[in-house]
């Protein structure tokens, strides 16, 4: 039987691999019993160091995870549909008569108060006037007594009454001397009223001789009285024709006198009168 030359060499490679592992065994082992007879021969003393104790580890906290960012994606818009339109019909033409009916009614007017016409009632002026004064000339009455009208209208006691002379007359006579007046306003509450009335005086008119009065009068008499006697001497040629004739005279002066006299009248302040409304008088 032959044997090959590589069986040989690998079986001499193996008895060599084996010889060397026995040998690093053995020389191993040596030295292992070395070291326990030198431990026998020692006493081991105990050492003694300060350890300081560890505080017991801190687990640390888990970490969180971030969730993953969002991914943008672009979307496209969908489109909107169109709107649909649809045809209505044409609004009806409102009415006059609609607009009128659907058109909020209106609040009534307040009623007002009205003052009758022929309403009358007493004044009491606060001014003495004469017919020395001048036609326009003003003065204030105030009226006595309340008047009043529909509605609560009312004109109170105490209203004050404008008046304005209307006319003035001298007379040669006491009774011919007169004085009119009219109305030209009524103040109430602050609001002036002009009003259409008549006013007469109910209260006995002052009368006396004008200031004014002929400064020569009684030279007339006088001058009458002697031209009256030498017509007299004249016509009688005696005492009698004379005396009569002084008489005759004096009256044609007198006469003359009286002719020249004037008469003034006047309404004293504190003078009553009586007002009449000719027309309806409307309080607001």
């Amino acid at each position: 039987m032959k044997i090959s030359f590589v069986a040989l060499l690998g079986a001499a490679i193996a008895a060599t691999a084996c010889s060397d592992q026995a040998a690093k065994q053995a020389r191993s082992d040596s030295a292992l019993a070395r070291d326990l007879a030198l431990a026998g021969t020692q006493t081991a003393q105990p050492t003694f160091q300060d350890t300081s104790v560890s505080p017991a580890p801190v687990k640390a906290a888990p970490k969180v995870k971030e969730p993953p960012a969002p991914v943008r994606t672009r979307t496209t818009p969908t489109p909107r549909p169109r709107p649909q339109t649809i045809s209505q019909p044409a609004p009806e033409p409102v009415t006059r008569q609609q607009v009128l009916a659907s058109a909020p009614a209106a609040a009534p007017a307040p009623e007002r108060g009205e003052i009758a016409s022929g309403s009358s009632a007493g004044l009491t002026s606060t001014s003495k006037v004469c017919t020395s004064n001048m036609v326009g000339d003003k003065l204030a009455a105030t009226l006595d007594e309340p008047i009043m009208g529909s509605h609560g209208a009312e004109l109170p006691a105490g209203s004050t009454v404008v008046l304005e002379v209307a006319s003035v007359q001298s007379g040669d006579k006491a009774e011919n001397a007169q004085i009119t007046f009219r109305v030209r306003s009524i103040v109430v509450n602050d609001k002036t009223y002009n009003v259409a009335a008549d006013v007469v005086p109910t209260s006995s008119l002052d009368r006396a001789k004008s200031q004014d009065a002929d400064p020569n009068a009684k030279k007339k008499v006088i001058g009458g009285a002697i031209a009256g006697a030498i017509l007299g001497q004249m016509i009688g040629h005696n005492t009698k024709g004379t005396v009569i004739g002084a008489a005759a005279g004096a009256a044609a002066g007198a006469a003359a006198s009286k002719a020249g006299e004037k008469w003034e009248a006047c309404l004293p302040a504190g003078g009553h009168l009586r007002l009449k409304l000719n027309e309806p008088l409307v309080l607001m």
